[in-house]
């Protein structure tokens, strides 16, 4: 914590200029309590972790005010904070708010709009983000998370990152495109992992930017879209992941003909060398299936094989059949997937799986679905 409240009622803000022999003195001088639970707090002053306050142990408040912050989290806020001061956007440090008993890291207003910053240092599960993200949005407050740095994003460039579950909930939109906004403390620098492209499980394609804390502005940079020549070379790297994957998955299967994936491929006498470029594409919302895209496109041209259905024919009321013929769980974001790669097929013109295309319109098409924005 870095927000107290005085003997007199007064909030009082530790902040980065206090020095070493002030801190001292006012642990020595002052008392400090907790703005919600009133319960005495411990003024820290130590060499490892910036200042902070902290509740005696075993304190009825732990559940309100989380305790055992990381430096890094409270570093982060404090630079935030100063940033948004900068800005003049009047930002309230960890202020609590009583009719959703949650305590953003900052608040800040603008435009008569107001929003809550959280600068996400360790994991919190999904249903207790949720819980936060709902509770914000019915206050008519809109939030805003920010991941600390992962290691793997302080190189820009494009590249393959993983984006574990717990990761992946921050992921912003903006129009078509997909987003994480990340800060590290460390550089005083915004990291921008954009352009997000999912492969396969936790794995993405995608543009890795930086943004020095004070180039940064609010509302906070929207990264601009991936350019023609970008996006070329992000799917060809996602056409030979694509040829990887399948040599191992035809060859390494113990299933055998009661694999679905691969009785498809037999009975649609595809091969490795012959497979079409729209089969094993990248869509919108493919990430939330369990498999790799190749392999529910090859079985959902199986099953308009089977029934005798082309992608122009096949009515969309008949997805959720797919699901079940496939033996594949249904989720509105798995029928939205393949709802998008249905109408990718039919701007593609395409009748049956052993059809032929330009490379240029394919990327055309991917580049409109996945990039433009507009």
């Amino acid at each position: 914590m870095l927000v107290a409240m005085t003997k007199e009622q007064q909030l009082f803000q530790l902040h980065a200029q206090l020095s070493q022999q002030e801190l001292q003195t006012l642990k020595k001088q002052h008392q400090f309590f907790c703005p919600q639970c009133s319960e005495q707090l411990l003024l820290k002053v130590g060499q490892i972790k910036i200042p902070h306050f902290a509740h005696q142990k075993n304190s009825s408040c732990h559940s309100l005010f989380s305790e055992g912050e990381s430096a890094a989290h409270l570093l982060g806020k404090q630079q935030l904070f100063q940033l948004f001061k900068k800005l003049q956007l009047n930002p309230f440090l960890e202020p609590y708010l009583p009719s959703l008993k949650q305590r953003p890291d900052i608040l800040i207003r603008k435009n008569d709009r107001q929003y809550a910053i959280e600068f996400q240092c360790s994991p919190i599960s999904h249903d207790l983000f949720r819980q936060r993200t709902n509770g914000y949005r019915k206050a008519d407050i809109i939030p805003i998370w920010l991941l600390h740095t992962p290691e793997q994003f302080k190189t820009p460039g494009m590249f393959k990152i993983s984006i574990n579950h717990t990761n992946a909930q921050y992921t912003q939109h903006y129009k078509s495109q997909k987003f994480l906004i990340t800060y590290d403390v460390g550089s005083k620098t915004f990291y921008y992992a954009s352009n997000l492209i999912h492969i396969h499980k936790r794995q993405y394609f995608a543009l890795v930017n930086v943004l020095p804390l004070h180039h940064q502005h609010f509302p906070f940079l929207i990264p601009e879209k991936i350019s023609n020549a970008k996006f070329c070379l992000l799917l060809s790297s996602f056409t030979k992941f694509r040829d990887q994957y399948l040599r191992p998955r035809l060859l390494l299967s113990k299933k055998g003909v009661k694999d679905r994936f691969l009785r498809a491929i037999y009975e649609m006498r595809l091969t490795m060398a012959s497979l079409p470029a729209f089969l094993g594409i990248p869509v919108r919302n493919t990430n939330a299936f369990d498999i790799f895209c190749l392999e529910w496109q090859i079985q959902l041209f199986y099953f308009m094989k089977c029934h005798e259905l082309t992608p122009g024919t096949m009515n969309l009321r008949a997805i959720p059949y797919f699901f079940e013929w496939s033996r594949m769980e249904l989720t509105n974001e798995r029928e939205m997937a393949v709802e998008h790669y249905i109408n990718i097929l039919r701007k593609l013109d395409i009748h049956h799986v052993h059809e032929k295309i330009a490379l240029k319109q394919l990327f055309d098409v991917l580049y409109d679905e996945l990039v433009a924005i507009g």
